[in-house]
């Protein structure tokens, strides 16, 4: 059988009832041994057909678009492209009578363009169609590869390399895209409330109110939050502040998608600043009160049940207390705190405010670039000695910055320790 015959009917465009649709979803794999001799697992995006009356799911032969371009990269790249697919393949279903296609062989530039310019129509940002470009344009070149797209000469798939020398193919669609809109997204938190922030935090969500801490003085994402382990924590430098081990591990392998919660973009030794003794302070209460796992993981962070918490869960008691930081402000505080919190409550943040606060706060002391990028841990750069007297310099200057928060608020957790 022919490459077009085989890929002709893999797509149900002829299904009468109209009760099956695309999903990504994930499995895990053995994927190698530890040093311990356990089994290293890896999650995988894959794409299946779902019946939705009766709930089974299928993997789809098309997984292999996903496994064959990033099998290698990470679950969160993976997932990324598979949810882009089958986005893209419900809508073939949905439309197919307006769109005249009858079989994915069919497929023309005209159908691209008109989900993408769809998705504009909905409303998605212009980061959202892009991203959805890209991988249509990979889906195409790899139908083409297969020899199943006849109405696409070969002179589309166009391959160009970038002034860094990497290859990548040159888009196949020109569709109508959003404007550009300037992003609603809250960056900075208040540097005033960030000692309130913790004792709300310590009151409504303890669990994770150290991880508050790693963001907003760290720069951790959540992702490197949840994957931290009790041995992450690798040595103690000067004035208190320490140094995290940062990598991604898979403590919640019975959860069938965490959507790559546990992801850690780049693996580094982190240095997370002890400002005000209130790191050694929450570490210390932290260890005390959530030391034992009941999964075995070591997890530094673990939920309720006692095992590792994931990326969703701790986003979860991220809302609690900033639902109860709001109203708190907007309760017991005065015609400032109202107007900062109406402001909080309008806006739209969450867990990587801290990133983005962590950053802040270095660029307003830095003296190039790299005193940003390197704390932040944009780039796997060799540190020195040279480096650390810097950042020394910089968490003085930082701590100089906040020192007169104590006059303000102080966290409770704070208090207690000293009586």
């Amino acid at each position: 059988m022919d490459p077009l015959s085989r890929t002709a009917n893999i797509v149900p465009f002829n299904n009468p009832k109209k009760n099956v649709k695309f999903i990504a979803t994930s499995v895990w794999v053995n994927w190698g041994n530890l040093s311990n001799g356990k089994p290293l697992k890896k999650q995988f995006a894959i794409i299946c057909l779902k019946n939705q009356l009766q709930g089974v799911e299928v993997i789809h032969p098309l997984t292999d678009f996903i496994l064959s371009n990033w099998k290698l990269r990470s679950y969160n790249t993976q997932r990324r492209h598979a949810l882009n697919t089958v986005s893209f393949l419900n809508y073939l279903l949905t439309c197919k009578r307006s769109l005249g296609i009858t079989s994915l062989c069919e497929l023309k530039i005209s159908h691209g363009n008109s989900y993408l310019s769809n998705l504009t129509k909905e409303g998605k940002a212009r980061d959202t169609v892009k991203g959805a470009e890209r991988t249509l344009t990979l889906f195409y070149v790899y139908l083409h590869k297969l020899e199943c797209l006849p109405n696409i000469h070969d002179s589309k798939i166009i391959k160009k390399q970038n002034e860094h020398g990497n290859w990548y193919y040159e888009s196949l669609f020109d569709p109508i895209y959003p404007e550009y809109k300037n992003s609603e997204l809250e960056h900075v938190f208040p540097l005033k409330y960030i000692p309130l922030l913790f004792e709300i935090s310590i009151l409504t969500a303890p669990r994770i109110t150290l991880g508050i801490y790693l963001q907003i003085f760290g720069g951790l994402r959540v992702g490197e939050v949840v994957s931290l382990t009790r041995s992450s924590i690798r040595q103690r430098v000067k004035n208190g502040d320490l140094l995290f081990s940062l990598k991604s591990r898979n403590m919640r392998t019975d959860i069938k998608d965490t959507s790559g919660s546990n992801y850690v973009k780049r693996p580094r030794k982190q240095r997370v600043f002890n400002i005000n003794g209130w790191l050694n302070i929450l570490l210390e209460d932290h260890l005390e009160l959530y030391n034992i796992d009941a999964d075995g993981s070591g997890a530094l962070f673990i939920n309720s049940e006692g095992k590792a918490m994931t990326g969703k869960s701790y986003r979860q008691y991220f809302d609690k207390v900033k639902r109860n930081f709001i109203k708190y402000l907007r309760e017991q505080g005065n015609q400032e705190d109202i107007l900062v919190a109406n402001h909080l409550n309008i806006s739209k943040w969450s867990t990587h405010i801290g990133r983005g606060t962590f950053t802040n706060l270095l660029a307003e002391f830095a003296e190039n670039p790299y005193d940003v990028a390197f704390p932040r841990g944009d780039k796997q750069l060799t540190s020195s000695l040279s480096y650390m007297s810097k950042t020394e310099r910089m968490r003085l200057k930082i701590e100089e910055r906040i020192q007169y928060m104590h006059n303000e608020y102080l966290p409770q957790l704070i208090e207690r320790k000293k009586t």
